[in-house]
């Protein structure tokens, strides 16, 4: 199902080495990426993203076990693990898969300046790093067209083949840690970012069994907002979808730090640096109507709703109205952090949200007459 790419420490490696062990080939440095993509059965893989395509993309995975995932349609796609090869997996440790938003990928949003990447004397931003040192096992995938997964021949991003991706990804991370999925507080947690926050709502909504705990952080959700859906007849044919991808910019990528004293100029700009690198181009959401199916009530999950005080896009008053809304029968925690914005798990008080959601993973217990029914 999967082929996994080794430790991405990617400095120039002296020799590429291939091992074969169980049927999987493993490959360690730069160079494996161009080796695999000639003779995988898929048309790309990381090494034609950005990530893979230069030294200063490819260092932005320091510290990071990278990992090619086929999806149900053998698409591939990138999951980032740390300290997660393969026979050191600590059982110890849940696992909790990150979903990114809108506009950035997982490696400069969940791993900033992690591993060796330190610059001038700053400290590591890396939620991946920060959440293992509490004891749970974090990974996290770039959906198609972000980062380190290719995009597919559609050239576009759809909510519901982020979902099915998202899915995908959980059971490999289930197989890799052997978990008992008779066992729902065995299964891993999720959490989503701002719009990967509807995507993961609609992932738990879909598939309630696939994940123990759901924590939708800074979630764009909103009931009163409806996005259309395309016509079904024109009679203008010169007229296609839109699939330019436009250039990001670097004042965007430092949009989201909006609260002064929250955190320096210097991480600020080394982001958006990082965001840049990963994520040149902007990709293209299609068919956001499907996202009209978020619907709160539809979630049986635990769950945590988690956001700034003063984040723009999730205003306090659309987090209670979901908060008030999840389905009963679980338990649910709304936290809010004071003086943060959209991007909470970057600030300076970074590890409050640490804390929180770590301690919602590892606590509280699952509503199991739910799940005896479902099951």
């Amino acid at each position: 199902m999967y082929t996994s790419f080794g430790r991405a420490l990617l400095r120039r490696p002296k020799a590429l080495a291939l091992v074969c062990a169980r049927g999987n080939i493993r490959a360690r440095g730069v160079a494996a990426y161009s080796a695999t993509s000639r003779s995988s059965a898929c048309h790309y893989t990381i090494a034609d993203t950005p990530l893979g395509q230069n030294e200063a993309g490819a260092a932005l995975l320091d510290g990071l076990d990278v990992y090619r995932v086929s999806a149900n349609d053998e698409h591939p796609l990138s999951v980032y693990g740390i300290h997660s090869e393969e026979g050191i997996v600590d059982s110890t440790k849940k696992p909790i898969l990150l979903l990114h938003g809108r506009t950035w990928s997982s490696v400069p949003v969940y791993h900033l300046l992690g591993g060796n990447q330190s610059k001038n004397g700053q400290e590591s931003r890396s939620l991946m790093e920060a959440l293992r040192d509490l004891g749970l096992q974090p990974y996290a995938m770039d959906f198609r067209g972000f980062g380190g997964t290719p995009p597919d021949d559609s050239q576009c991003v759809e909510p519901l083949r982020c979902v099915m991706d998202a899915e995908t990804v959980l059971e490999w991370i289930c197989k890799r840690h052997d978990l008992n999925q008779e066992s729902h507080e065995d299964m891993p947690a999720l959490l989503g970012w701002s719009q990967g926050a509807l995507v993961a709502q609609l992932l738990a909504q879909k598939t309630p069994g696939a994940l123990s705990k759901l924590i939708l952080y800074g979630s764009l959700y909103d009931p009163l907002v409806r996005h259309p859906r395309a016509p079904l007849y024109k009679t203008d044919f010169s007229a296609t979808d839109d699939t330019t991808r436009r250039k990001n910019l670097l004042d965007e990528a430092m949009e989201d730090f909006t609260i002064e004293g929250s955190i320096p100029p210097e991480p600020a700009r080394l982001f958006a640096e990082a965001a840049l690198l990963a994520d040149p181009v902007k990709a293209v959401w299609k068919h956001l109507y499907q996202f009209n199916n978020c619907d709160a009530a539809r979630v049986h999950v635990p769950t945590l709703v988690v956001a700034g005080d003063q984040d723009p896009y999730a205003p306090l008053h659309m987090q209670q109205e979901l908060f008030a809304n999840l389905g009963r029968g679980s338990d649910r925690t709304w936290s809010i952090l004071a003086d943060a914005d959209h991007a909470v798990h970057l600030l300076d008080g970074r590890a409050r949200f640490a804390n929180i959601v770590t301690s919602f993973v590892q606590n509280g217990k699952r509503s199991e007459d739910y799940h005896d029914r479902l099951w």
